[in-house]
């Protein structure tokens, strides 16, 4: 018999081991680790069961392989984060650093792709795909 979880489960696992794999996250990144686990319907029993004895490190980061299903990933996480008005500007540039790094963005640019990013969102409330990733593709030539 499977355990039926949450739709956002293994994803929220993925985030979770993203945010906590190096043992020195902020209280203030455990507690939006928190939020976004409600915001993503992950249940509280589900949120602890992965915090206990880590179980979050036993899930894979799978980092997409082509550039434009990073762009959508971090499209649709930039989104989440930036719609969220208790989340910090910083949190939210810290944050989303984290997460491009992870989903495989060259380290030596995500800074500007995370800039350029809350720019976009900032500029345009109903900003679509397609125009983000022309956004992004923009400041890569």
């Amino acid at each position: 018999m499977s355990i039926s979880r949450s739709t956002y489960f293994e994803a929220f696992a993925s985030i979770m081991k993203i945010t906590l794999r190096d043992n020195n996250a902020t209280d203030e990144e455990k507690s939006l680790l928190q939020h976004f686990g409600r915001k993503l319907g992950v249940t509280s029993s589900e949120y602890f069961e992965l915090i206990d004895d880590n179980m979050f490190m036993r899930y894979e980061i799978e980092a997409p392989y082509m550039y434009n299903q990073r762009l959508e990933s971090l499209y649709r996480i930039t989104k989440i984060v930036y719609e969220d008005v208790d989340i910090s500007k910083l949190m939210k540039e810290k944050w989303l650093y984290r997460m491009g790094i992870a989903i495989g963005f060259d380290p030596s640019n995500i800074k500007y792709v995370v800039g350029k990013s809350l720019d976009m969102f900032n500029a345009n409330n109903g900003l679509t795909l397609e125009d983000y990733e022309d956004g992004i593709k923009n400041i890569m030539m």
